[in-house]
């Protein structure tokens, strides 16, 4: 085993949770409706389709994790080890964010039809191109990754006029309005990297039906985003869901890591 090879396994064993074939990283809160004065509690997991691998509270996965009232950002206070890994007391009315920002996750690329799949089903066009006019190998190469989730949950009922906002993660899922807002049809969600709109980025809209099981009970529906980073989401059916997109760049200092990507993805839940 070469020395650069060793490193990169050694650093994707520290976390699992790998973005290979479509492995979704999403905040699931036990209750998207709460009351001023409960505890709000969100599972982290890692998984494909809604089907996933629930992960503790590890102080070295985290860049950033808070929660967002309509009064302001607070960080979550964390154990090393909690699960469910966020907690947090809500006092307001109205609509909450949560939010996580972790630190680079890695992964080893066995071979080229391996990474295909990977660039396939997340839409990232053109990245297998580059790979190799850049020369880079055609197997056992790494990639860095970093996750950006979000969660809403509303808190007594809707106020009126209060919609999500952005919270200044890197690269974001934001919806354009408040999901919790009753009969609305659809909502749009606005993606950015670094505050700057995204547009051509292939979206997936994860739905859970209201008591059907993950994946047997999960829809995936595939958008692109519109000139201003948008798509519609349709909001007609009830259930859990998890919008994602995925980003990808070159990494050019390092002879190990050649890719870093960053995940994002915003979970809401409508009721029936």
């Amino acid at each position: 085993m070469t020395r650069w090879r060793a490193w990169v396994l050694g650093m994707a064993m520290l976390l699992p949770g790998l973005p290979v074939a479509g492995h979704e990283y999403w905040i699931a809160p036990e209750a998207a409706r709460l009351n001023p004065g409960d505890t709000l509690r969100a599972r982290l997991f890692v998984g494909s389709d809604m089907v996933g691998q629930e992960f503790p509270w590890l102080k070295r996965s985290v860049t950033a994790a808070e929660i967002w009232s309509p009064s302001g950002a607070a960080p979550i206070a964390a154990r090393e080890g909690d699960m469910p890994a966020l907690t947090a007391e809500v006092t307001e009315y109205g609509l909450h964010r949560l939010t996580m920002h972790t630190t680079p996750n890695y992964v080893i690329f066995d071979d080229l039809a391996e990474f295909g799949r990977y660039l396939d089903y997340e839409g990232l066009d053109g990245v297998m191109a580059q790979h190799q006019a850049r020369g880079l190998p055609d197997k056992l190469f790494g990639e860095a990754y970093i996750r950006n989730a979000r969660a809403l949950v509303q808190v007594g009922d809707v106020v009126p006029g209060q919609v999500d906002a952005p919270t200044g993660m890197p690269f974001e899922l934001v919806a354009r309005g408040n999901p919790y807002v009753p009969g609305q049809g659809s909502i749009e969600v606005g993606l950015t990297w670094q505050g700057v709109a995204q547009a051509g980025v292939q979206v997936a809209v994860f739905r859970l039906a209201p008591g059907a099981t993950a994946p047997e009970g999960v829809t995936r529906e595939l958008l692109r985003s519109d000139s201003q980073g948008l798509v519609r989401v349709s909001l007609a059916e009830p259930g859990q869901y998890m919008v994602s997109a995925v980003r990808i760049e070159p990494v050019e200092e390092s002879a190990a890591v050649v890719w870093q990507s960053h995940w994002a993805s915003l979970t809401f839940e409508i009721a029936r």
